[in-house]
């Protein structure tokens, strides 16, 4: 009966040691892919306040095309709502004013009345052809992903890739 007990007590040990090793495995692995991400924010945030004082963040936007970029949305320190979007090379910084476009909740309103059968995974802001432009990533019922493309400045849907 003892070496009964102490069979099961070894095999739950054992179970147990496993199970702890995947969920250590599982965070590192987490923390690990989310690094990148993390890095990228800080290094934008830093460039923005540097070229253009901001001063509190709102968004920070990861925007792959043609080429890579860094948008992060906030104020400066005069209270006016900015956008910095920032290529991956850090040069040719581009400001504007969030005034003079669309916000990502206006431009999100726009593509579900455009495309109502499209559920909407996630917006970015970044440049397309040297034009601001917000990314909507979306999928249908059926599960395909699309890519929508619509101007920062005033809406216009510029390209949608199925």
């Amino acid at each position: 009966m003892d070496t009964w007990r102490s069979k099961v007590n070894k095999w739950i040990i054992g179970l147990v040691a496993v199970l702890l090793i995947i969920i250590v495995s599982g965070t590192i692995l987490f923390i690990r892919s989310n690094r990148p991400m993390q890095q990228a924010k800080n290094e934008a945030v830093e460039l923005a306040k540097q070229h253009a004082n901001l001063e509190t963040v709102e968004h920070f936007y990861w925007f792959n095309r043609d080429q890579t970029y860094f948008t992060v949305t906030g104020e400066n320190q005069s209270g006016k709502e900015i956008v910095v979007i920032i290529p991956k090379s850090g040069q040719n910084i581009q400001v504007l004013d969030a005034a003079d476009g669309l916000t990502e909740e206006a431009v999100t309103k726009q593509m579900q009345a455009a495309h109502p059968e499209v559920t909407i995974e996630k917006a970015n802001l970044g440049k397309f052809k040297d034009q601001p432009v917000w990314e909507i990533t979306g999928k249908d019922d059926e599960g395909n992903i699309s890519y929508y493309l619509f101007s920062f400045e005033d809406g216009e849907e510029i390209q949608n890739v199925s």
